[in-house]
């Protein structure tokens, strides 16, 4: 064989190769495609099933957090803080008449 037909028998079995992997390639990113695809269906499915139920719950649980916050604010919380403003007041009316007391009794 001549150095020609060796070079048309490179580039034939090179074009041939070329081919088949082009083919090769097309079909492994169809396949990678499809499976992607299939999983991504998964992942919603399971989001849709497992997740979305969770987060309810958990708004559910922080809504009755936030009642109960409220109603400790309004029934324990804010009579203790009226109260120990009021005991704080007259403590402070005390001192003031005890000083203006002394302070005419010095003078």
């Amino acid at each position: 064989m001549s150095l020609q037909e060796w070079r048309d028998v490179f580039v034939i079995a090179y074009s041939i190769a070329g081919t088949v992997a082009f083919v090769l390639i097309i079909f492994f990113t169809f396949a990678i495609g499809i499976l992607s695809w299939m999983t991504l269906s998964r992942v919603r499915g399971m989001l849709k099933n497992n997740v979305q139920p969770t987060l309810e719950s958990v708004r559910q649980t922080s809504e009755s957090v936030r009642g109960t916050v409220e109603f400790v604010s309004d029934y324990a919380v804010a009579p203790v803080v009226k109260t120990y403003g009021t005991v704080a007041g007259l403590r402070q009316f005390v001192v003031v008449l005890s000083r203006l007391g002394r302070s005419r009794k010095s003078g």
